[in-house]
């Protein structure tokens, strides 16, 4: 006689989805990484951390930005090749109304 598979329960499976939901980033910022990049990985950190802060659903921020689900999966997971910075700005400003960016000018 086999085997039989086990399936975790639905509690199992909310609480691995709860603890994903909040690791680290999808994606990792190379060490050579363009200061463009830079600043784009620094503006999805900023919209992950806030939707951590609130404790709210990818739906749920997407919402809030105005956007869909699926374009703010791509922030949250730091796909930063599919979005310019000033667009990454708009979903900043649409949580937090009065960032904005400073540069520092390295001699």
């Amino acid at each position: 006689m086999g085997k039989q598979t086990k399936f975790p329960s639905e509690a199992e499976l909310r609480e691995v989805r709860e603890r994903l939901s909040k690791g680290p980033a999808s994606k990792v910022l190379p060490k050579d990484a363009s200061a463009i990049d830079r600043a784009k990985y620094a503006i999805c950190q900023e919209i992950v951390i806030y939707k951590n802060k609130k404790n709210i659903t990818q739906r749920e921020l997407a919402e809030k930005i105005g956007e869909n689900e699926s374009l703010i999966s791509k922030v949250v997971h730091y796909n930063i090749e599919e979005f310019t910075i000033d667009r990454l700005m708009k979903f900043l400003n649409a949580i937090y109304p009065n960032a904005e960016i400073k540069i520092n000018v390295a001699s």
